[in-house]
């Protein structure tokens, strides 16, 4: 016995992201990325034709600043192709141009206003609810949650754009906390705005972020794609499919207990698929610290040149194979050296920012330093020195 209906719920979209810095670095790299958007939702489009009944697409379809007559043209296009009801708000990046109307939507397709909206369709044997709104401006402050309603002994779908204080993300724009979303008679929450999957709650309602179809940068590691919601009386069951046409990959590979850079290859071979852009740490201990330290970059290439897929040196932790709690009380060079980086590990990122950059020369390094500390990495870049010292000491030694 099948279920009642099932919908794609998806977010996100970014369609024609530009993606200027890897265009800079490798403009055939720049050119693929960009294509990648639109390939993932034409992915999403051929399995929902299939799959789905409708689609609920909740928000950001594209970047306002980029958007241009072609993006518009392809995703009207896209959705008419789909063929079936389309239901969507717009978010803080895809609010209305001037020249909207030249170029409009399918049929299919329903806008949601900025004004809360809802609409009731007959979904094979079954009456549901829609019930959205959509971003007025770049910007907002207001609490979009807490204007939706659904129909008391209706299955009804929210569709919004926000940023929820439990998610995480430290976003300001239309937020609302999980109280919100409570006693609405609303069952399925359809968000957008955050671009990682995640599950507000799981039922009483399902309140779910989708993430978006195709990572846009290293931050946004892993498969993305969309959600296929399934419906059985009151039951809902959701299923994750990836569409992504590029993925990016966070790969730590470890020396320790390595002797050649075969070894370590073979540990990475399998991540260095065609269709991923690797960000790789290397980490650990052993005789491949001096090899790997003395051209991490070219290391990497090689990588890249025997695989065909990306790969971009994010960090380098590696050490050689001394037992460092031994020779810190050696009373030597290097034990000093293991001594002074414990001390600075010791202390928070400001108290190390004071420390470094607090008077003169110095003093000048301090807005490039500050990135670290804001992202909470400048501690690591003592451990990493640590690393870098006690590797160029101990090949002296040997």
């Amino acid at each position: 016995m099948g279920c009642d209906f099932t919908f794609i719920h998806c977010a996100d979209l970014h369609l024609g992201s530009r993606f200027w810095g890897l265009s800079r670095k490798d403009p055939e790299l720049g050119k693929r990325m960009y294509e990648s958007t639109f390939r993932a939702f034409s992915k999403m489009v051929d399995i929902g034709k299939e799959k789905a009944d409708f689609m609920v697409i909740a928000g950001d379809i594209y970047d306002e600043l980029v958007e241009t007559p072609r993006t518009r043209t392809f995703f009207a296009s896209e959705l008419e192709r789909f063929g079936k009801p389309v239901f969507m708000v717009t978010g803080n990046h895809d609010h209305v141009h001037s020249w909207s109307d030249s170029i409009p939507y399918p049929k299919n397709v329903k806008q949601f206003s900025t004004v809360p909206e809802s609409y009731k369709a007959r979904v094979r044997d079954r009456q549901i609810e829609i019930a959205g709104v959509s971003f007025d401006g770049p910007h907002t402050d207001e609490n979009l949650v807490s204007k939706l309603r659904g129909t008391p002994g209706m299955f009804t779908i929210g569709v919004v754009h926000c940023s929820v204080d439990t998610a995480g993300e430290g976003s300001g724009y239309a937020p609302c906390t999980e109280r919100d979303f409570l006693g609405k008679d609303i069952q399925y929450w359809a968000l957008g705005h955050i671009h990682k999957r995640m599950t507000i709650r799981e039922s009483d309602p399902a309140v779910v972020y989708p993430g978006n179809i195709q990572g846009r940068n290293p931050n946004e590691s892993g498969e993305k794609g969309f959600l296929l919601v399934s419906v059985t009386g009151d039951m809902i069951e959701r299923e994750f499919v990836p569409v992504q046409d590029m993925v990016w990959k966070d790969v730590e590979i470890d020396i320790t207990g390595k002797t050649t850079l075969r070894e370590l290859v073979e540990q990475i071979r399998p991540e260095l698929s065609r269709d991923a852009i690797v960000s790789l740490t290397i980490t650990g201990r052993g005789p491949l610290n001096t090899v790997i330290r003395r051209d991490p970059e070219g290391f990497a290439d090689s990588l890249e040149n025997m695989s065909g897929c990306v790969v971009n040196l994010r960090k380098v932790m590696t050490g050689p194979e001394i037992d460092l709690e031994r020779e810190r009380d050696s009373g030597t060079l290097l034990s000093e050296i293991i001594k002074a980086s414990d001390s600075l590990y010791d202390k928070t990122d400001e108290e190390l920012l004071e420390m470094l950059c607090s008077k003169g020369p110095a003093a000048d390094l301090r807005p490039y330093l500050q990135y670290y500390a804001d992202k909470g990495k400048l501690r690591e870049l003592v451990r990493e020195a640590e690393m870098s010292a006690i590797g160029r000491l101990s090949e002296v030694r040997e």
